[in-house]
Formats: structure tokens, sequence, C-alpha cells
């Protein structure tokens, strides 16, 4: 009896928070952007979820983040929402949502949730701005921004049960703006990339305990890409390009490996920049990266962390960790990535020597080793099944069509060479570069089956459901699973995740306290 309360109640705050956010997302569009009828409405949570972490990010820097404030943000949404109703097909959005809800269902969370997650959820939740708080746990630097967003997601009762909901609806959306232009849209390739990105994430990308912030970031990135291949010619579609990609940045600033993508929109567009000057959208936009910077600078003493040539000497910011992240880049970071930490589990013999591991990269073969045949590898073949079960499942028109996105294809294609280059050459590790290599895969694919295809809408529809089947299969045998297991992870707290005791305090409350009794004399 009272797990099925508690599944109510997950169901109903499920619902509830997303709608809201629905309703958030629509008060910062009809504010920057114009309200259409033809307008994907999934955008709404993604516009929603912006707006979320600047609020958050004003709370936490001024009054705090608490309880009540997170039930009067979310009554608003839902108010807002309500407003609207009657332009969205709700019963449709309904269906989604529960078709969905078991990747929500999870008792062991992401491996990185419980060594710093929660405890960034848990510092902004319960302290208003402390700065140099990484004196306190050195994590702290790494803290995704949209830790704002989870802190408004703590309840009275539930408290911190409800934290992964925000990047849940993030999947959701990214998943419901694919759906709606694969029954919304007339042109082939513009569907077909739809499927192709669907049938990737709802069969592979598909059990929230998967993926931490760095999927996020890129769920949001093939939206980007979708309208940079589509939608350039609309001045509207691009400032929501460059929010997105904004956004997304925020939420992991490894997006940047990205940016080769985006500059297609200069050589399309070439000079017309001042047409897209939109004072609204400015304001927003400088202030995401105004939270990008403060937040950094608060954190590390480093105007943007990930370069240490923003970083303050020690000397002139005494939070800084300039020297100490220095190290940890390139003494951690670039050799965990490229396997030097993992030779003994290659068939090659182990190279000792950072140095020499590191040049002409002599890597490349430990990388191959352990990480492309265990994680790309992988994908790239469920990829190319994917687009060709896809391709052959529709009927085509015998007759080669006229390919009116040849060259465009072709320069994007370049371009997300570029992009999967740079990642290669810092962090290869396959949750930084998912985007560019699903879009590097779709664009050699379409080029070579290139036949206009006759989408039919019960085809997609089966296509659908049979994905959607087999996400609930593997996600139910792994509730089952979680439910037998007999460490900390097992599911007794069903249906909310398990969070190990430990997490609950910090590592250094000591180490903490005595810092900021120190700051606090600096101070006076």
């Amino acid at each position: 009896m009272i797990k099925l309360l508690d599944l109510t109640v997950f169901v109903l705050f499920y619902l509830a928070g997303y709608f809201s956010l629905f309703g958030i997302g629509i008060f910062l569009s009809k504010n920057i952007f114009k309200l259409n009828n033809n307008q994907n409405y999934f955008e709404f949570p993604i516009y929603g979820s912006i707006l979320i972490l600047i609020l958050g990010y004003i709370f936490h820097l001024s009054i705090g983040i608490n309880y009540y404030l997170n039930i009067i943000i979310c009554i608003f949404g839902l108010y807002i929402y309500k407003f609207y109703i009657s332009k969205f097909d709700s019963k449709k959005i309904f269906i989604l949502l529960f078709s969905l809800i078991s990747l929500l269902l999870i008792s062991k969370t992401h491996e990185d949730f419980n060594l710093y997650h929660f405890f960034s959820i848990q510092e902004i939740f319960n302290h208003k701005l402390r700065i140099g708080v990484t004196e306190v746990k050195w994590q702290f630097i790494h803290s995704s921004l949209f830790t704002f967003n989870q802190a408004l997601f703590v309840f009275p009762v539930l408290k911190f049960k409800l934290v992964h909901f925000p990047s849940a609806y993030i999947y959701l959306s990214t998943i419901g703006y694919f759906l709606f232009n694969c029954f919304n849209k007339k042109k082939s390739l513009e569907i077909l990339y739809s499927l192709f990105v669907l049938v990737i994430l709802i069969t592979k990308i598909n059990r929230l305990s998967e993926f931490g912030y760095d999927y996020l970031s890129q769920f949001l990135l093939l939206i980007v890409f979708h309208k940079i291949l589509f939608y350039l010619n609309n001045n509207e579609e691009i400032l929501k390009i460059i929010l997105i990609f904004t956004f997304s940045v925020l939420i992991k600033p490894i997006s940047l490996l990205f940016s080769p993508i985006l500059l297609y929109i200069i050589i399309k567009r070439r000079f017309e920049y001042l047409k897209l000057i939109n004072f609204k959208y400015s304001i927003i936009i400088s202030f995401l990266i105004v939270i990008l910077l403060s937040t950094s600078f608060f954190r590390s003493g480093c105007l943007f962390y990930p370069l240490n040539f923003s970083c303050f000497e020690k000397n002139t910011i005494s939070w800084s960790k300039k020297e100490e992240l220095k190290e940890y880049s390139n003494n951690y970071i670039i050799y965990w990535a490229r396997g030097f930490y993992h030779q003994d589990k290659t068939k090659y013999k182990v190279i000792n020597n950072k140095s020499f591991f590191n040049k002409n990269y002599n890597w490349l073969k430990y990388w191959i080793d352990l990480h492309f045949f265990y994680k790309i590898f992988e994908f790239v073949l469920i990829s190319f099944a994917s687009y060709i079960i896809i391709y052959f499942y529709f009927k085509k028109i015998k007759k080669l069509k006229i390919d009116q996105y040849k060259k465009d294809k072709l320069v994007l294609l370049l371009l997300s060479f570029s992009s999967i280059f740079f990642w290669l050459n810092t962090v290869p590790q396959f949750r930084f570069g998912f985007s560019s290599i699903t879009i590097s895969i779709f664009l050699v694919l379409s080029f070579f089956l290139n036949k206009k295809i006759e989408f039919n809408k019960k085809k997609i529809i089966k296509l659908i459901f049979i994905c959607l089947l087999l996400l609930n299969f593997k996600n139910v045998d792994r509730i089952l699973t979680e439910i037998k297991r007999e460490d900390a992870y097992r599911f007794n707290n069903f249906p909310w995740y398990s969070l190990r005791k430990p997490s609950y305090t910090y590592d250094g409350m000591i180490k903490e306290k005595k810092f900021f009794i120190e700051i606090l004399k600096r101070k006076n």
C-alpha cells in the first residue's frame, strides 16, 4: 500500500513537473520568440529549463533556494500552461510521458552522482553563494550548472528524491521534438534524420542511470544540428540555435567541441548578421554567459576553468585553483581519456613514460583497443543498422532524386569531422563526442543511400512502437534486477533512487567549517 502511494506521488510530480516546465518555457518564448501554430511545442520544456537555470542562479546568489520558492515556481508554470493547453495535443504528450516513465525508475544512479553531483545540488539548495566552495570539495569545480535546475526540484517531505526529473525532461523533450518532426514535416531528409535520431536514442541511450550531464548537452546538440541543416533561412531559428547551444555549454562546457559545425551558419548566411539582432534575446544569452563565467570564477578563481590561462594566480585570488587545474588537466584527464591508466588491459606493451605515450599518437592503438571497440564500434554498428532499417523499411521512388542538400551535407560533413578531430585530441570519451559521431554517420550514409523516401505515418508509428517496447523491456528487466540485487543499490526504496548514506554528509566537514570561518575573518 505504501509503495502504491509512493508510486502515485512519483507519477503526479513527474507529470506536474513536466507540464510546469512546459508553461515556464511558453512564458520565456512568448517574451523572446514568436509563438506560432507550426512551432515544435516540445521546444518549450527546453526553454523552460533555460529560464529555470537563470532563476536558480539568481536565487542562489541572493535570497537562497527553499521549498516554498520551488512550489511557487512549479505552480506558476502550471498556471501558464493552463492558458495554452488548447494549442497542444496534451493527449499525445501524456502518452509519450507514460511510454518513457520506466527509464526514470532507477535505484542505481550515474557513477558520479554519489561522488559529487548530489553534493553540488545539496550545496546550492542548502546555502546561498559561498565563494571558494571548492576548498571544501574539489569536485565542485566540475559541477554542471544544471544543478541549479535540480535544486529547484527539491520539495517538502520528498526533499531530494526528484532531482533526476530535470535530466529526464531534457531526454523526453528531445524524443518529443523529433517525434513531432516525423509527423509534421514534409521534407524526406528531415523526417529521415528525425527517425534516425529517435531510433538511436530510444534503443541505445535509454536508461537515465547510464548518463549524467554529458549526454544532456549532446541531446540538445542533435536538435541544434537539425535546425542548422533545415532552418537556416529563418532568422528566428538561428537565434534558437545559438540559445540552445549556449545552454548546452552551460550544462557541459565540453559542448564547445561542437563549435566547428556552428561555423556553417557563417558560411551559409555570410554577412547577414545585423538581421539577427534581437534585444530580448541578447539579454538572455548575455545573462547565460555571465552565469557561466561568474560561477566558474566563484568556484575556481577562473573566468572559465577549462582554459587555464583564464585563471587568476593564488596570490591574487585566494581560492584560485589555477595550478591544481593545470596539474589535473595535464597529468590526469588527458591520460585517462586516452587510456594510459588501463594499458594493462590491452594486448600491447605497457608504456610507463607519459611523454612518450602522448607523443606522435602512440596512445591511439591503446585507445582503440580500450575504448573504441568497447564503446564506439558497437554504437557505429547500431547506427548503421538503424539507418539501413529505416531506409529499406519505407517505400522509395526508383528514380534518384536531385539532392538539394548535397552541397550542404558535404560542408557539414567536413565540419563534423573537424569536431570529431578536436574531440579525439582532447577528451576522446564517447559521451563527449556522441552528437558529432551520430551526425557524421547520418551524413555519410545519406550521401550513399539517397533515394527519396515516401514516409508512411502508420509505418512510422509501428517502428516507434517497436522501439518503445524494446526500451521498456530493457528498463523493466533492469528494475527487476535492481530489486533482486544485494548491494547498496538494491531497489528497496522503490520508486525512489538509492543514495548511499555517506553521501548525505560532506567528506571534509571540519575543513569546511575552518575555511568559511577564515573567509568571514577576511571579509571583516
